[in-house]
């Protein structure tokens, strides 16, 4: 079995992250020059979590299936949490090599328990009011104005859903056509922050 190191990689995009593979030698080296030069046009990149693993091209094949409907085109960027990538990392028998001298047991346990449980999204939820713009992510000229509790306008068509709109944009630009459903909250972004991130605490969701 081949050993090597899976990781996860911040950006400077909220909600934005990389997930990728290298040797364990020169896997500090990767995320250093991933830091310089950015990823794809996407810049800003911070190491969030790495972990030696055997077997890690499976693995790797396995993140990228796990997380296929978060994917951005053909990259290894995903529209997800940096915190649920981390979690299905530590859930593979490997040892932690970033941050140094994690408690793996005790990480997986803490990022278990913070994770939030499937919610429900909607505008009045977090705050955004009929006649505001988002965007979608990494394309801040791809904008939509809300127009009811689920659904916005675009390009002068109303009563869009977010998920089905997101899969039609990524069809129109050229992108990757993604399998299943979206979770369109995690794909639109309102005053810098994606629309997931806004959400309040589970308790008390429907």
């Amino acid at each position: 079995m081949s050993k090597g190191v899976l990781y996860v990689m911040t950006t400077v995009v909220t909600g934005l992250i990389k997930i990728g593979r290298s040797g364990t030698d020169n896997w500090e080296t990767r995320m250093a020059g991933l830091r310089r030069h950015g990823y794809q046009n996407v810049a800003g990149l911070k190491p969030y979590f790495a972990i030696e693993v055997e077997d890690y091209d499976e693995k790797e094949r396995l993140l990228q299936e796990v997380f296929s409907k978060h994917r951005v085109a053909d990259s290894e960027l995903f529209a997800l949490d940096a915190d649920l990538a981390k979690q299905l990392l530590l859930a593979f028998k490997g040892r932690a090599l970033f941050p140094p001298a994690t408690d793996q047991e005790g990480a997986f346990e803490e990022v278990t328990e913070t994770r939030k449980v499937e919610r429900r999204f909607s505008f009045p939820k977090v705050g955004i009011q009929d006649g505001e713009t988002i965007h979608l992510l990494g394309y801040p000229h791809i904008k939509a104005t809300v127009s009811g509790v689920k659904t916005v306008t675009y390009d002068g068509e109303a009563g869009l859903r977010l998920s089905p709109l997101t899969r039609d944009l990524y069809d129109e630009l050229g992108l990757h056509r993604q399998s299943g459903s979206f979770q369109g909250a995690q794909h639109w972004v309102y005053q810098g922050k994606r629309l997931w991130d806004l959400m309040p605490p589970a308790a008390g969701d429907d």
